[in-house]
Formats: C-alpha cells, sequence, structure tokens
C-alpha cells in the first residue's frame, strides 16, 4: 500500500472515529437529560400536564365553545407548553450543571461542546413534542375538531414544531448564563414563556386577547409557529368568524422559511454562547 494510500485511509478512520465519539457524547447528554426528567416524577407529570391542564381548564370556563374553536385553543396553549420545556427544563438542567460547578470537569474532557447542545436539544425535543401531543390529546378527547388541510401539512407542521423548539431552547442560555443560580434561571425563563403567551392572545391564537395588533402577529416567533400549525391542523375556513384573523393566516412559503431562519439564527447563536461562555473555547465548534 502506498505512502499517499496508508495516509488517506489513516485520515478517513479518524475522522470515522471522531464521528463517532461526537455522536455517543451527544447521546450520552440526550439520555442524562432525558433520565434526569424521569427520575423526578413530580417535574416529568408537571411538565407533561400542564399544557392540558391549562387546555381543560380554559375550555371549562368558555363551555360556549364550538370544535373547532377549542382546537385552535388547544394549539395555542399546546405551544406554550412545548416552550415551558424548551425555556424551563432546558434551562433548569443547564443552570444545574452550572451550579454544580460540572463544567469545570467537562472543560477537563475532550467534549465537544456541539455535542452537549445538540444532546440536550434532542431531549428538549422529545419533551416539548410530549407536552403538546398530550394537549390535543385532551382536546380531541373534549370534541376538539381536528384535520389536517393537505400531505403537505404533515412534514410542515413537523418542521414548525422543531425549528420553534431549537429557537426557545437557545433563548433560554443567556438567562442561564447571565443569573448564575437554578432559581433564578427558572423564574425568568418561566415568565418569558409566560409573559409571550398572554401578550400575543395565547400565543397568536386568539388576536383580539392580544395587545400586539395587526400583521406582526404572522412574524413573531411565538406567534409564527403556532399559527402555523393552526392553519395546517384545523379544518376551517373563515378564519375572521373564529376570531383567529386578522391578520390573514401565514400560508405562504416565506412564513416557514422566516421560521428557518429564527432557529438557524438561534442555533449558530446558541453554538457559539456554549463554546464561550460554558467552555471558554472562543466561537469555533
Amino acid at each position: 500500500m502506498s505512502a499517499e494510500i496508508q495516509e488517506g485511509y489513516g485520515a478517513e478512520r479518524e475522522s470515522s472515529d471522531g464521528l463517532r465519539v461526537w455522536l455517543e457524547q451527544a447521546e450520552a447528554f440526550t439520555r442524562r437529560s432525558l433520565q434526569e426528567v424521569r427520575n423526578s416524577r413530580l417535574m416529568l407529570a408537571w411538565v407533561i400536564a400542564f399544557p392540558a391542564i391549562m387546555y381543560l381548564l380554559q375550555t371549562t370556563q368558555e363551555a360556549s365553545g364550538s370544535a373547532v374553536s377549542d382546537a385552535i385553543v388547544s394549539i395555542g396553549i399546546g405551544i406554550l407548553g412545548s416552550m415551558f420545556v424548551c425555556l424551563f427544563v432546558f434551562g433548569n438542567q443547564l443552570a444545574t450543571d452550572l451550579e454544580d460547578r460540572r463544567y469545570v470537569v467537562y472543560r477537563s474532557m475532550p467534549i465537544s461542546p456541539l455535542a452537549d447542545l445538540t444532546g440536550r436539544m434532542a431531549a428538549g425535543l422529545v419533551l416539548a413534542a410530549s407536552a403538546f401531543t398530550v394537549t390535543i390529546v385532551a382536546g380531541l378527547a373534549t370534541g376538539a375538531s381536528y384535520g389536517l388541510r393537505g400531505p403537505e401539512s404533515v412534514p410542515i407542521v413537523l418542521a414548525a414544531g422543531v425549528l420553534t423548539c431549537l429557537f426557545w431552547m437557545v433563548v433560554a442560555i443567556p438567562f442561564v448564563v447571565a443569573a448564575g443560580n437554578k432559581r433564578i434561571a427558572s423564574m425568568a425563563t418561566t415568565l418569558v414563556a409566560v409573559t409571550a403567551f398572554i401578550l400575543t392572545g395565547l400565543n397568536g391564537a386568539v388576536p383580539s386577547q392580544s395587545v400586539i395588533d395587526g400583521p406582526a402577529l404572522n412574524y413573531l416567533p411565538n406567534t409564527l409557529p403556532t399559527r402555523l400549525l393552526v392553519y395546517h391542523l384545523v379544518p376551517a375556513e373563515n378564519w375572521t368568524e373564529l376570531g383567529v384573523a386578522p391578520p390573514g393566516m401565514p400560508t405562504g412559503p416565506a412564513f416557514l422559511a422566516l421560521l428557518a431562519a429564527y432557529a438557524v439564527l438561534s442555533t449558530v447563536a446558541g453554538t457559539m454562547l456554549v463554546n464561550r461562555t460554558l467552555y471558554d473555547q472562543g466561537w469555533l465548534p
């Protein structure tokens, strides 16, 4: 075997080994994050059941709601549940590791900061999807009416859910770093989720309750995914009668592209923050 071939084979093997190690590290952070929530049954029950309970309380107070309006409300509250997971649970675990000085140990080990962030985000996606799904199940149990607009709705709904979760998990990082305290970080991130939900009318699901008027509801990072999901999961046409419009629903591909831009930019920023503030490795992964 020539020297050139041997060198190329060695580089390829080293690259393969590096990827394998990276995937193992990301998986370890995912598994650990999920185990921490699972081991705390109170937190697990609260995180998963909180939005469903909130939805049931909301529909109980408004007994005159229709099956379609109940579905719209459940989506708005379901997005709140996902935001709560991404901000509170993700942020709480990160703050705990900071308080317990685990990052002092992590920095002394050959751990990839990007594998750390990816693993935590994967766990956050699982929990956020669970919270949202349980809320939809609660909606079905109370007679809420759902239906896909078309085959294209499946990838759009999945993409919207993943992209918005990535954005809100990154939002939690600067709050955790700035607070330097788990209790303060938990309060701050919870306040962000609840405030956004209230000020924008159930995350844009009920514009009449929002303090923000007009097309802005189709562009904010909490209302845009909510309204996308409402459009693709609720079988309705006259949105004005249902109280979801104005503004008009975000139906064009540009809105999904905007949500993707939010997620990409925030993920890049999150990677930089983790590198710089937690691993002290500069701005590159």
